[in-house]
């Protein structure tokens, strides 16, 4: 087999769709022959199917893709590539892969009604899929940029459902759900904006400045790691998608999906734009900064100081925030909170928060944490449409920006101009300290 030129991947997958044809008799033999659509659909899901495994291990060798095997993922509109059915995607292409010997399946999906839980069928591909490919790992990525891109406005919803175990007792689950929605002319604005930012972000490249074995360590802790999905950085993910939580639009609308969004923290520290180092700041104490603005007060001094000291700093953010984001006067303390540690009881430490900030009780405990995203979204929306329209990428990490190292001066004045002209009031910016 030639050593195929970079350019060449659609064609690989194209000879390799082929190929899947005409080995389809050995073990399914089809009694009529596909229609030209059938045709069509069955290369648009062979190719997305080879990226997805082609990608994750690129990423790490031996890492494995989710592929999901729930019919309703795969009803066409806005969060389904175009040609991508089950029919054809899965019971076609994929299960033919398997039984060919190119795909293996390492986690078979489940799905528990009673708690809500459950997790996606994975696969990775086998080295007789990949001898099938001349590819260059380190720069294969590139080549798949977008490739996974769907409609970029999300709306994704929890929903309640009640469920009863064996011994008679009802439990409330949440469970998230994508809901189709009509467009607006807001909406098509959001849209548009995002298209600019990500094609800006797509004329460039951000990259991690890791050795090969660090590069590797961090895959390999990454594969064990729940918080991160059990997956690989895939660098090919370079997009943005912005994420509403209700059917208003006025919740939510943060920005997900890149690679950068799914690291350690501390190895943003190493992003790089166009293999140049790069600087983060972000916004401090935000969203009291924001509550107290739509009051006409300006906050002074640290909104997570309420006199317990500075070591427990980390836990006052977290329970303000829960409080903020809390429907209900929140008397049972958050599960995810290390609040003993600050040696208050949970009633004590919230009414310190509450002493604390008496100005702006009112927005605790009514569910305002979502609709404060969605300010902080607008505002994310604005600086980096301001830079992108200069052609000078910006990455989000939603209230922090990550920028070309040298331009920093630029983008923290673009901070502090975009938050004054939406809120009415100056706010502190804080050097990520790369």
């Amino acid at each position: 087999m030639r050593r195929y030129e970079v350019s060449d991947l659609k064609y690989q997958i194209g000879i390799f769709a082929l190929h899947l044809i005409e080995r389809e008799a050995e073990v399914r033999p089809r009694k009529n022959k596909r229609s030209q659509d059938e045709y069509e659909k069955f290369l648009l899901s062979t190719g997305w199917l080879c990226r997805k495994l082609l990608s994750v291990n690129a990423a790490h060798e031996g890492a494995s893709t989710r592929i999901s095997r729930d019919k309703n993922r795969y009803k066409a509109g806005r969060y389904v590539p175009r040609g991508v059915t089950y029919t054809i995607a899965i019971e076609g292409v994929l299960d033919l892969m398997e039984m060919l010997g190119y795909v293996e399946m390492t986690n078979r999906g489940h799905y528990s009604r009673d708690t809500g839980k459950g997790d996606q069928t994975r696969y990775k591909p086998t080295d007789t899929f990949l001898k099938h490919f001349e590819v260059v790992s380190s720069t294969l990525p590139k080549q798949l940029v977008g490739y996974e891109d769907t409609d970029p406005i999300v709306l994704q919803k929890k929903v309640e459902r009640e469920v009863t175990d064996k011994d008679g007792v009802v439990t409330t689950i949440i469970e998230k759900k994508k809901l189709l929605y009509d467009d607006t002319l807001q909406i098509i604005s959001w849209r548009d904006n995002l298209t600019i930012i990500n094609d800006c972000i797509k004329r460039h490249w951000a990259d991690l400045y890791l050795t090969d074995d660090d590069w590797g360590k961090l895959n390999s802790q990454l594969l064990k790691d729940e918080d991160h999905d059990y997956s690989p950085i895939q660098l090919h993910r370079q997009t943005l998608r912005r994420v509403f939580n209700s059917t208003s639009f006025d919740e939510g609308g943060r920005f997900y999906g890149a690679w950068w969004h799914n690291i350690p923290s501390a190895y943003r520290a190493y992003v790089t734009i166009d293999g140049k180092f790069t600087d983060e700041f972000d916004y401090g104490h935000m969203h009291p900064t924001i509550l107290y603005a739509d009051k006409g007060i300006v906050l002074e001094g640290d909104a997570y100081d309420i006199g317990i000291g500075k070591e427990h700093r980390d836990i006052v953010k977290q329970s303000f925030n829960a409080m903020v984001q809390a429907k209900s006067k929140l008397t049972t303390p958050p599960k995810d909170i290390d609040w003993k540690s600050t040696g208050k009881t949970w009633k004590e430490l919230r009414q310190l928060i509450l002493d604390k900030h008496e100005p702006i009780k009112g927005s605790f405990f009514f569910g305002m944490g979502n609709r404060l995203q969605f300010k902080d979204s607008q505002l994310a929306e604005e600086i980096m449409l301001r830079f992108a329209k200069q052609d000078i990428p910006v990455l989000p990490v939603h209230d922090s920006f990550i920028i070309i190292r040298g331009l920093y001066s630029e983008l923290v004045n673009a901070m502090h101009e975009e938050f004054e002209k939406m809120f009415g009031v100056s706010i502190d910016i804080d050097d990520s300290a790369k």
